[in-house]
C-alpha cells in the first residue's frame, strides 16, 4: 500500500511504472478488444456465448505464457505438471468436439459460437503441446522441475478420472465419449493447482508474467461458471447411470473450486509483493 501511495504522489515514478508495464497494457488492450469484437459482431446472445468467451480467454492465457517463454528463452516459474494436466484435458475434449460435435448442436448451439469455441480449444491444445516441448527439451535447464515434482500430475489425473466414472452424464449416448468429456471438465478445473503449488514452493519468488496468465484463467473461469450456472440442469439426466443425474451440479462445484484455487494464488502473489517484492528481471 505504501508503494502504491508513493507512486500516486510522484508523477515521474508513475510514468516509470507505466512504461515498465507497457507490454502488459498492450496485451490487455488487444485481448479486451478481441473478446469484445467477437462478442458484439460474431456471436449470438445465447447463453453458449459465455462458454465461447471462456474458451477464448483461456487461449489468451496460454498465449501470454508462450510469449514469455519464447521472448526470454526461459521456463522458470512454469509448472510442467500443470501443463500435462491441461494437455490431457484438452486432448479429451478436442477428441469429443472433433468427432461428436453434431450431438452438441442438440443443445441449440449455433454454428458461429461452436466454431469460435472449437478454434479456441484447438489453439489452446497446440499451444500447450508447444509449451511442453519447450519446457521438456529446448529450455529444460531453466525449468523448475525439482520443485515441480512435489505434486506430480497423476495425483490429479487419477482421482479426477475415478470421480468421473460415477458422475458420467448422458450427453453423447456413448459410454466412453461421455466419460472422457466429463473427465476433461473435472481435470481442467484442478489443472492449475500444480502451478499454484510451484509458486508456493518457490517461497515468494513469483514471476510477474504469471499474474497475467492466472488473471486470464480467472476471468475465463468466471465466464464458465456463469454458463454452467445457467445450463447445468441440461446435464442432470435421469437416464444416466449411478450419479450421472448430478453431473451438472458437480461441474459447477469444480468451477467454484478453480476460483478458490486462483484466489489462493492471489493471496500468495500479494503476499510476495508486500513482504519480498522479489520479481524476476526477465518477466513480461
Amino acid at each position: 500500500m505504501e508503494k502504491i501511495k508513493n507512486i500516486s504522489n510522484d508523477p515521474q515514478m508513475l510514468m516509470f511504472e507505466v512504461k515498465k508495464r507497457k507490454k502488459d497494457f498492450i496485451f490487455w488492450g488487444v485481448a479486451t478488444l478481441l473478446v469484445l469484437t467477437i462478442f458484439i459482431f460474431a456471436c449470438t446472445k445465447e447463453i453458449y456465448v459465455l462458454q465461447t468467451l471462456s474458451s477464448i480467454i483461456k487461449t489468451l492465457s496460454f498465449i501470454i505464457v508462450l510469449l514469455k517463454v519464447i521472448n526470454y528463452q526461459n521456463c522458470s516459474g512454469l509448472s510442467l505438471n500443470s501443463l500435462i494436466c491441461f494437455f490431457i484435458s484438452l486432448f479429451c475434449r478436442n477428441f469429443v468436439i472433433t468427432f461428436f460435435s453434431v450431438r452438441l448442436r442438440a443443445f441449440k448451439v449455433d454454428i458461429i459460437n461452436s466454431t469460435f469455441n472449437h478454434i479456441s480449444e484447438y489453439l489452446s491444445f497446440f499451444i500447450v503441446i508447444f509449451l511442453l516441448y519447450l519446457i521438456i527439451f529446448k529450455y529444460n535447464e531453466t525449468s523448475d522441475i525439482i520443485l515441480d515434482r512435489r505434486l506430480p500430475f497423476y495425483y490429479l489425473c487419477i482421482p479426477a478420472f475415478l470421480i468421473s466414472i460415477p458422475f458420467k452424464p448422458y450427453v453423447f449416448r456413448n459410454w466412453f465419449v461421455d466419460l472422457i468429456w466429463i473427465y476433461s471438465i473435472f481435470l481442467e478445473s484442478i489443472s492449475i493447482y500444480p502451478q499454484i503449488n510451484l509458486f508456493s514452493s518457490k517461497k515468494g519468488h513469483i514471476e510477474y508474467f504469471t499474474s497475467n496468465y492466472l488473471a486470464l484463467q480467472g476471468i475465463s473461469t468466471i465466464f464458465g461458471l456463469i454458463y454452467w450456472f445457467k445450463s447445468y440442469f441440461i446435464f442432470n439426466d435421469r437416464r444416466s447411470l449411478l450419479l450421472g443425474e448430478y453431473s451438472g451440479y458437480l461441474i459447477m462445484i469444480c468451477e467454484i473450486i478453480k476460483i478458490f484455487i486462483l484466489c489462493y494464488y492471489l493471496y500468495l502473489y500479494f503476499k510476495s509483493i508486500i513482504k519480498t517484492r522479489n520479481h524476476k528481471k526477465y518477466d513480461l
